[in-house]
């Protein structure tokens, strides 16, 4: 079982397209990795990432995944979504490049199905940004254990998984993308950390993800508006928890 890391899992590539930075602007601010060590609260030292140990359950089902229906407070607007489970992530997810291995060096775009079909996933879910003028992978994308995209250190919320089975969330440095000891051998980057240590930590992300150069009008646009998007968390048993909606 596999996961397509994709954004746009509608059938048209071109609907409910979100970006957080406007066009023209590179993808992430510019501020170095030193930067968002040296911002963020005092209670997290100089550590700027979570790590938790990956469950290793070998059992079945692999992963499950439920529909769920939800208010919107303060509207009458009512929303649905996917949750699902997965037992093993380091042996059962991936993030796949869009329409297979070298879709991000041609710049491909390609819908969540098909790429979801060539990979022989049991679910896909949409994940990393790309370019919408041309297709673009954009951030660090790491599929099966191959760097396919390094970002150079950009400052945007990171997800992956080590080598030995380590889920990691949050910002990374360089160094930390490129470590050899213990590689990643899956890692996406998405915009904004939601939840860090079970805290909510979106107005900090805010400040680590938005250009010093930028008004930070769009970027909380991009946060607050209401439109389909994926999130992946972990319980403390270490089984990921993709939530599309």
């Amino acid at each position: 079982m596999q996961y397509e890391l994709r954004t746009q899992d509608n059938p048209s590539l071109d609907d409910d397209l979100l970006s957080p930075y406007p066009y023209g602007h590179s993808h992430g601010p510019s501020h170095s990795h030193r930067h968002v060590r040296d911002c963020q609260p005092v209670v997290h030292g100089n550590v700027t990432h979570q790590t938790w140990p990956a469950s290793n359950h070998t059992g079945v089902p692999v992963a499950e995944s439920k529909v769920f229906v939800s208010d919107v407070p303060g509207t009458t607007r009512w929303v649905t979504g996917h949750m699902t489970v997965v037992h093993d992530p380091l042996r059962t997810v991936s993030v796949l490049e869009p329409g297979g291995p070298g879709g991000c060096g041609m710049n491909q775009r390609e819908a969540v199905e098909e790429t979801a079909r060539a990979g022989r996933c049991l679910y896909a879910q949409n994940g990393g940004f790309f370019g919408t003028k041309n297709g673009e992978c954009l951030g660090n994308v790491v599929s099966d254990g191959v760097q396919v995209r390094d970002s150079g250190g950009v400052q945007n919320a990171q997800f992956g998984i080590r080598r030995d089975g380590t889920l990691v969330f949050g910002y990374l440095s360089e160094e930390d993308v490129l470590d050899e000891a213990n590689p990643f051998v899956q890692l996406v980057s998405g915009v904004v950390w939601l939840l860090r240590n079970s805290q909510v930590y979106i107005n900090q992300s805010i400040e680590a993800e938005c250009d010093r150069t930028q008004d930070t009008g769009k970027f909380r646009h991009f946060v607050d508006v209401v439109s389909a998007r994926t999130a992946v968390g972990h319980d403390e048993e270490g089984k990921t928890d993709p939530v599309p909606h």
